[in-house]
């Protein structure tokens, strides 16, 4: 489904202040719904790139392109029975607009090795998002053939997430554990078992908001001084892999 156009800050902090971030945020947020019963524990987010054999999406990333995308196929666990995620995360300028439709994994496994089935084959048209999901499902694939892309890298890290109280669609994260894992051709979709850790020593902190900033973001950023940084984390991860070659 389409997301609204959002506001992605990141931070990278030390593990206290990281802590220290949470708990004066405690009163305006709660844990989101993919949370363990500790949230501080966190949950494993897996994601597995896309793009072409030239690295056409890492360059305008690494070049800073105000107008750019990414294509991501994202897994929460390594259940061959759950849904994956195919999202295109465009960005615009300082805006970002997701587009995310979840399906079974097998039907995107067939997908990525070249038979792309039609929305209507696997999904039950009566779904109140159809349309929209539909689309996003074929504009996902035509991305994908219209720079020739293929699987590249996973992308996984453990994520201790919260959504706002007031507003589900502010979110605070912290992100800790980054490896990447080269994908190799012809695989099934899985969570690696290992991988290799960028340089990135501190926690990735995200403030994300739609439109406005919240007021008691911009106190959190104010407080503890937080200076945003550009950490892309498929970039990281791709150079720590030493897949440009």
């Amino acid at each position: 489904m389409s997301l609204p156009q959002r506001y992605e800050l990141k931070y990278l902090v030390p593990e206290r202040i990281a802590q220290a971030v949470r708990e004066a945020a405690a009163p305006y947020v709660q844990p989101d719904e993919h949370s363990p019963a500790d949230p501080r524990d966190g949950y494993p987010v897996c994601s597995l790139y896309l793009d072409s054999l030239d690295w056409l999406l890492f360059r305008h990333t690494v070049e800073g392109r105000r107008q750019r995308f990414k294509l991501r196929v994202r897994l929460y666990d390594d259940h061959p029975d759950s849904l994956a995620a195919c999202e295109i995360k465009h960005r615009h300028g300082q805006v970002v607009v997701k587009q995310r439709v979840l399906v079974p994994r097998t039907i995107v496994e067939e997908a990525l090795l070249g038979h792309v089935r039609e929305f209507a084959e696997f999904s039950g048209i009566d779904c109140a998002d159809y349309s929209e999901s539909s689309a996003v499902w074929r504009e996902f694939w035509r991305l994908r053939d219209q720079i020739a892309a293929a699987p590249k890298l996973y992308v996984i890290y453990k994520r201790e997430a919260y959504l706002g109280r007031q507003d589900r669609h502010a979110r605070v994260t912290f992100d800790r554990q980054l490896l990447g894992s080269g994908y190799l051709s012809g695989q099934l979709l899985r969570v690696p078992p290992t991988g290799i850790a960028p340089a990135v020593r501190h926690v990735v902190l995200e403030l994300k908001f739609d439109e406005r900033f919240p007021h008691w973001m911009h106190q959190l950023v104010q407080r503890f001084q937080l200076e945003r940084v550009s950490m892309p984390k498929y970039v990281e991860c791709v150079r720590a892999c030493s897949l440009l070659k």
